[in-house]
């Protein structure tokens, strides 16, 4: 039988996440066999989030700690309260950002663990100084089951791979 895992509230892997805030992996994917990883993490008042992007073999849930976090999937947008769950299923196009006027602080919980995904990203940012490539960027995100829909700056990057 495995003994129990307990992270304190100051506790987790803690690096810099897509949009620039500090992100903490409170429970990454060594810790449950990679079932599962939770990952506590803010958007800062008008953070447009990451680009709407679809998993086919991962869920998420979201739980919103402060604030509201809009989330679109799909063809919904539903704007999530204080102590609100949403769970995006598989194959759903999403994105999570923030219209509000103050800090969203939220958890997002991912199954399987996904937690690898935004560790490559704090790396791939930090040496990029926060201006990766749609190459990069499509690169990652298809190894993490993370395609990206609508990436800034693709048709700029299509023009020039057929021009040449």
């Amino acid at each position: 039988m495995s003994e129990p895992v307990v992270i304190a509230a100051s506790q987790g892997r803690q690096f810099r996440g897509p949009t620039g805030r500090p992100m903490t992996v409170k429970i990454d994917g060594d810790v449950t066999g990679g079932a599962y990883s939770v990952i506590e993490y803010s958007h800062a008042p008008g953070t447009e989030g990451p680009p709407p992007h679809v998993h086919e073999r991962h869920e998420e849930a979201f739980r919103v700690l402060e604030g509201e976090l809009t989330l679109d999937v799909d063809e919904r947008t539903l704007v999530l309260g204080q102590g609100d769950y949403a769970v995006v299923p598989r194959g759903a196009v999403h994105r999570p950002y923030n219209t509000g006027p103050v800090e969203v602080r939220f958890l997002f919980i991912t199954s399987p663990a996904l937690d690898g995904f935004f560790a490559e990203m704090a790396d791939l940012n930090a040496r990029t100084h926060g201006k990766p490539t749609t190459g990069q960027l499509r690169e990652l995100g298809e190894r993490w089951d993370c395609v990206f829909t609508n990436l800034p700056g693709a048709d700029e990057e299509t023009r020039t791979i057929n021009e040449a």
